[in-house]
């Protein structure tokens, strides 16, 4: 997959600016969710940073390769393994909820599920790296 480069760096830049904005009203807010949000809002900032210092010598109309097929099909398999695992999760965590089993409030499950199924990404893209 090409595109353009200065379409990846609006992109890069969007993300830093919509993590910064969650950040900031999840503060205002008083959620506890805003240092999650600032650091991948710094996260995102270095990306930017890094990608502009890469880049800096490039013409910005030029291609840049960000996948290739064989990328995109390792990282569609692993979506479909933790979208299954988020599934099963919580559709147990839900009927478990329903019948009193779980001690657990319902937002932690859905908290509990999320970051499980990025563990089970992260995974499958390490197992997905040995076999090839």
């Amino acid at each position: 997959m090409r595109s353009k480069k200065w379409m990846v760096l609006i992109f890069y830049t969007y993300l830093f600016l919509s993590a910064g904005y969650l950040s900031y009203s999840a503060y205002d807010r008083g959620d506890n969710f805003w240092i999650i949000w600032g650091v991948l809002s710094i996260g995102l900032g270095y990306q930017v940073i890094r990608f502009l210092i890469d880049k800096k010598k490039d013409e910005w109309n030029t291609s840049y390769v960000v996948a290739d097929q064989r990328i995109l099909g390792k990282i569609k398999l692993s979506l479909a393994i933790s979208y299954l695992f988020i599934m099963v999760f919580l559709i147990i965590g839900a009927y478990g909820i329903q019948q009193g089993f779980f001690i657990f409030e319902a937002f932690d499950t859905i908290v509990a599920a999320i970051i499980f199924s990025f563990l089970v990404f992260m995974i499958s893209q390490v197992v997905q790296q040995f076999i090839d």
